[in-house]
């Protein structure tokens, strides 16, 4: 599964991969994240739920950039999306439901995790693959900790690194990396037609 559409609703945000390496907090381990998305309630995962009330039900509402994110997810239609963020609501919401996990799970980058698992993420691999795979699972776990702005428990940044880019599945999918190319192409495109024509404008208005 390739879904470039979502990918592309993902370069929207405009997140950058190396932003998201910088100011790690420490985090739960891996393997208890891994446990958690195993127990994904179905319910969490079906397409009649609606992920905006859901997100209003277990998150921060007095955020509101994770509404917002949420939103968002819910607005491309696609059920992979609604599916991705009914897992990271899980997480967080399991907090209180399931345990506490080993540290707690930051909030201010809540936002940047819901958006890149519901449409990067979602985008090449299905979100009943990640309750269901393990090394999707891992993968999962790995790419929500990253967005998050949390370093595994008990992993140094470097071998963090070349796990994540072992199990990166959107870094290796070929259709989407034409997609970002595509994408840049016709953004600078964009960008040079629009400075020309403010020149144009100011040179029509400058004074003689």
């Amino acid at each position: 599964m390739v879904d470039e559409d979502l990918y592309l609703a993902w370069l929207d945000e405009e997140l950058s991969l190396d932003d998201a390496w910088r100011g790690l907090a420490p985090g739960p381990s891996v393997d208890e994240l891994m446990a958690r998305i195993s127990t994904t309630p179905s319910w969490f995962l079906d397409d009649a739920v609606d992920v905006v009330a859901l997100a209003g039900d277990v998150l921060d509402t007095s955020d509101g950039r994770l509404l917002a994110a949420a939103r968002r997810v819910s607005a491309t239609g696609k059920e992979a999306a609604r599916q991705g963020a009914g897992v990271v609501l899980w997480l967080i919401a399991s907090q209180e439901l399931a345990g506490a996990f080993s540290a707690t799970l930051r909030e201010d980058r809540l936002d940047r995790a819901l958006v890149t698992m519901s449409m990067r993420l979602a985008a090449v691999v299905e979100p009943s693959r990640w309750v269901g795979e393990s090394e999707r699972r891992e993968e999962a776990a790995r790419t929500f900790l990253l967005w998050n702005g949390q370093l595994p428990g008990r992993e140094d940044e470097r071998n963090a690194r070349a796990l994540m880019s072992r199990l990166d599945s959107a870094a290796r999918a070929e259709a989407l990396e034409r997609a970002r190319r595509d994408r840049e192409h016709r953004s600078a495109i964009r960008r040079r037609l629009e400075e020309a024509r403010a020149r144009e404008a100011a040179s029509r208005y400058s004074p003689e």
